[in-house]
């Protein structure tokens, strides 16, 4: 009988290395040179971060709705650009990873890259801070869940994310039933070796805190294994466990005391809100020794829920119920091509439904009604009105 046999860590280290290498050869000679206001309209800014921001805009002649992240060139080298734009591209097939239109660009001020737009922001909005919880228990099972498939999918690629937080979990509905991961700039293949330059963070791993060799630590999924322990800790809490994943901080020191003794007297006094279940399968995710800690599979323990199970929980508050309203577009405007198909087969839907947030209120278009909570954006767009908003519910009706 044969056995599989197993791929030397050098070898898949060296594999991982040449299929970026030659998608980043290809993408620098077909990086696309142009302004983006001649392409696409800026409706809004949807985040900002350190290294760049986000803007929602559409295609002038498509009217097609993405995200556009951009990194200003004179804080940002070609080939950390177009790192993170392969490694995203690589991986963009996962269902819970953020999915690209195959776009990169060149501007005279920036590069940049398109993406889906998530109009629910991300897990950090949600998150409530200083109350009794961060987000309702069902919820962080829902994000569980796809964090892990989409974490092992990484893993499997060869790859370590190193960056699991709040921030990089984009949102497409307002109960977590569907998350993307994004923000691939710090991603690695395993083995890489790795020294701390900046200072500890909360997501830290301990043997990452305590790096002094001067080869640096070669990295592994542990790494996201413990940040992704941190992070679901954050959901549930609305606060971190430690500022520092180092003995000098007091929490973490408690932290610590816990994990050696394994007595229930031992367990830190903020982490006794969590459920027996939630705080089993974080102590498995955090454990201090690398070698024996859960892989992020471990949290499946946690999830016993359905999938398609429908949340009773509001994670985004209801706003004041706004009267029904009608819209209307004159004839003769015509579909921009990407329209939801549930606006059914009439050549002119008025308006094009994207996944994006939540103002009460009734829209009746065409064939198809939608109730809707939040209306994002009104613009006006080579004669299209577009409305960016969540439907409830879509149902197939006569005409209206």
């Amino acid at each position: 009988m044969s056995g599989q046999v197993a791929i030397p860590h050098s070898q898949r280290l060296c594999t991982a290395l040449a299929v970026l290498d030659e998608m980043l050869e290809i993408t620098a000679q077909s990086l696309v040179r142009t302004e983006v206001a001649e392409h696409y309209q800026v409706i809004r800014e949807l985040g900002r971060g350190k290294y760049g921001h986000v803007v929602l805009v559409t295609h002038r002649q498509r009217g097609t709705p993405m995200a556009l992240k951009l990194l200003p060139k004179a804080h940002t080298k070609l080939h950390t650009f177009l790192y993170e734009y392969c490694v995203a591209l690589s991986l963009a097939t996962h269902p819970a990873i953020i999915s690209m239109f195959g776009i990169a660009i060149e501007s005279s001020q920036h590069y940049g890259f398109l993406y889906e737009p998530a109009l629910h922001r991300d897990l950090i909005s949600i998150i409530k801070p200083r109350v009794s919880d961060g987000i309702p228990e069902p919820a962080t099972k829902q994000c569980a869940k796809q964090l892990v498939s989409a974490l092992e999918f990484i893993h499997s690629r060869g790859l370590v994310y190193r960056d699991v937080k709040p921030e990089n979990v984009l949102l497409f509905d307002p109960e977590c039933r569907r998350i993307k991961l994004t923000d691939f700039g710090l991603t690695r293949p395993k083995g890489t070796r790795l020294k701390l330059v900046a200072g500890v963070i909360p997501y830290t791993a301990p043997e990452l805190s305590n790096t002094t060799s001067a080869q640096g630590l070669p990295i592994d999924a542990s790494l996201d294994a413990w940040a992704f322990g941190v992070m679901l800790f954050c959901l549930l809490t609305g606060y971190f466990p430690w500022e520092q994943s180092l003995p000098a901080d007091p929490f973490f020191e408690d932290f610590m005391l816990w994990q050696e003794s394994g007595l229930d007297e031992d367990l830190p006094r903020h982490w006794r809100r969590l459920t027996a279940e939630a705080t089993h399968m974080l102590r498995s995710l955090l454990v201090l020794d690398p070698a024996q800690r859960s892989p992020v599979s471990g949290a499946l323990h946690y999830t016993p829920i359905p999938l398609g199970t429908d949340p009773p929980w509001p994670l985004i508050p209801q706003l004041v119920p706004l009267p029904p309203a009608r819209v209307l577009i004159p004839p003769g405007t015509s579909s921009p091509p990407g329209t939801d198909s549930a606006m059914g087969a009439n050549p002119h839907p008025p308006v094009s439904l994207l996944w994006g947030a939540h103002p009460p209120g009734a829209v009746s278009v065409h064939r198809s009604h939608c109730i809707i909570t939040e209306i994002e954006i009104y613009s006006s767009i080579n004669s299209h009105l577009w409305l960016f908003f969540t439907c409830n519910k879509i149902s197939k009706q006569g005409p209206v």
